[in-house]
């Protein structure tokens, strides 16, 4: 009798391929999963069985089941269009969170099965990764954290690899600048009857979209104030986006005198307040690259001032705000700030200059006193007796 032909591989990669029902859906459908052979659709079937006991044997001990072949960049992906994907702005989920998975870290984890990520591998990343920012690093930290605590929650794997991992940045951070109080006075008077807006940055410190998305509604001239309700953003493919402000930080601030003298002009018509040529809100970018103008005109006129982005006039407002000696906890409040940490790393700064003023008073009253006559350094003491 003749011997049986071998069944020939089903896949154009040589590969014999078994799709078995693994269980149901919500809504009842099945759940259909394909097992994979080098050797023939018997073996993919009997991984495919394994892989249902397996379950099975899961959810009666109560143990939690990890599919051990699912990979970093298909959870990646899947944690980014369920778990951020409309849970945030359009412009923090494509720079926050899209830009750092795909650029990153897809390109370095790839088709490694989460599983077999362990922190050593967390570790090697980051060192691979220590000629970028401090605040890039964050931000990978902080996409691995949930994609790993995700996987967990969803039985993907056992542990967040990445969870008690530190790293650090040889990259020296770049000061930001801002504006001295002199140099704020001449921007000013200068942006009045040329780009007003750049002042309410200065006076409010408010973040780009909050600025374009302010309304005559939200300016109260009597009691002097103004209300932050929303945020625009650029949308992807066209079009403005209209969200709540950067971490839900609604907020109602006082207003200065000069803020108070450019709204009361803009407030004279209803709608927003820097409309764009259709009187909706601008595009934030259209408005950068007007800024961007008006930046160098600035600096044509006025050599000595440098050029800001719309972010280093709000650091500006602040720095100014903590220079006049206010609490970061009123920063915090006033510049939204999403928790107390951020505001006090970015502004409580421990320049020697800003040590030296502060304590120029204890130094000048003690040192006269300092015992046996001044210089504690060169000065010996009596021996005793």
């Amino acid at each position: 009798m003749p011997r049986k032909k071998k069944e020939q591989p089903n896949r154009a990669d040589g590969l014999y391929e078994v799709k078995m029902t693994v269980g149901k859906k919500m809504d009842g459908s099945p759940i259909r999963k394909s097992f994979y052979s080098h050797v023939s659709k018997d073996d993919a079937r009997r991984q495919g069985q394994k892989y249902i006991q397996d379950m099975q044997i899961a959810n009666l001990t109560g143990n939690t089941f990890v599919e051990k072949d699912v990979t970093f960049r298909q959870w990646a992906i899947r944690w980014l269009e369920t778990y951020k994907r409309g849970e945030v702005d359009e412009n923090t989920y494509r720079i926050t969170y899209e830009h750092t998975v795909k650029k990153h870290l897809l390109s370095y984890f790839g088709d490694v099965p989460i599983t077999s990520i362990h922190p050593i591998n967390i570790k090697e990343f980051f060192a691979s990764k220590a000629n970028m920012s401090k605040s890039m690093l964050s931000k990978m930290h902080m996409c691995l954290n949930g994609i790993f605590e995700s996987a967990i929650d969803n039985d993907l794997c056992y542990k967040n690899p990445a969870k008690k991992i530190s790293f650090s940045s040889h990259v020296i951070k770049a000061k930001k600048q801002v504006y001295t109080d002199e140099q704020i006075e001449i921007v000013e008077k200068y942006a009045m009857t040329r780009m007003p807006e750049v002042i309410i940055l200065l006076e409010t410190g408010l973040r780009r979209g909050e600025l374009l998305g302010l309304s005559d509604e939200d300016i109260d001239l009597r009691n002097r104030d103004l209300s932050v309700n929303r945020s625009v953003a650029d949308k992807r493919g066209g079009g403005i986006l209209i969200n709540p402000p950067k971490w839900g930080s609604y907020r109602t601030n006082p207003l200065s005198d000069r803020a108070i003298t450019v709204l009361k002009w803009r407030c004279q018509s209803s709608g927003y307040l820097f409309p764009g040529r259709d009187g909706g809100p601008q595009h934030p970018n259209t408005w950068s690259q007007r800024l961007k103008r008006f930046m160098i005109a600035l600096n044509r006129d006025y050599p000595e001032i440098p050029m800001l982005t719309a972010h280093e006039l709000r650091h500006t407002y602040g720095t100014r705000l903590r220079r006049a000696g206010v609490d970061i906890y009123t920063i915090q409040k006033i510049m939204g700030h999403k928790d107390i940490k951020m505001t006090s790393e970015i502004y409580v700064h421990n320049e020697i200059d800003t040590l030296r003023e502060a304590l120029k008073w204890v130094l000048d009253f003690f040192i006269p006193f300092a015992p046996y006559g001044g210089d504690l350094h060169q000065r010996e003491r009596p021996r005793e007796a």
